[in-house]
């Protein structure tokens, strides 16, 4: 294949792969929005009868985050100065994370003092794919074999 050809073949899949993604976030969006109507956090892709793949619904972890590594690092040194070296032991950060709790929007440490130090927040909820052991072939198959129109799918006509 030539630079022409192969230039082209690439322009072709960026934009494939452009289409493809914005119909993946709609439809992602789409069938979110049905699942919570009927209250489902998995439903099945079936093609043929058959199931292909699983789509869930996936709740990330709350997340803290350290917003003063300074007042951080007083704190531990009041509370288990031997868990300071240069920093913070990851180990420890992550214990003092894990049990940190919002209490009427005040930040709690583990022992019920108020910090100023971390902040958290939660992602939203997002959808996953995951195909059955052949899932992913017999969609191909479908595709190649015009069952499922990919110019349909990508919302290209």
């Amino acid at each position: 294949m030539g630079i022409k050809e192969a230039s082209l073949k690439l322009a072709a899949v960026s934009l494939i792969a452009d289409e493809a993604k914005k119909a993946k976030d709609r439809l992602r969006a789409e069938l979110q929005a049905e699942m919570d109507n009927i209250g489902a956090d998995r439903i099945k892709a079936e093609l043929d009868g058959e199931t292909v793949a699983y789509v869930t619904t996936v709740q990330p972890k709350f997340k803290w985050e350290i917003t003063s590594d300074r007042k951080f690092i007083e704190w531990v040194k009041s509370q288990m100065p031997s868990e300071i070296v240069e920093t913070v032991r990851p180990s420890y950060v992550d214990y003092v994370l894990s049990h940190l709790k919002y209490v009427d929007d005040l930040v709690i440490a583990p022992n019920g003092e108020i910090v100023d130090w971390a902040i958290g927040s939660a992602s939203e909820p997002y959808l996953t794919t995951k195909f059955s052991e052949d899932g992913r072939e017999k969609v191909k198959d479908a595709i190649i074999g015009k069952a499922i129109e990919t110019v349909e799918v990508l919302e290209l006509n």
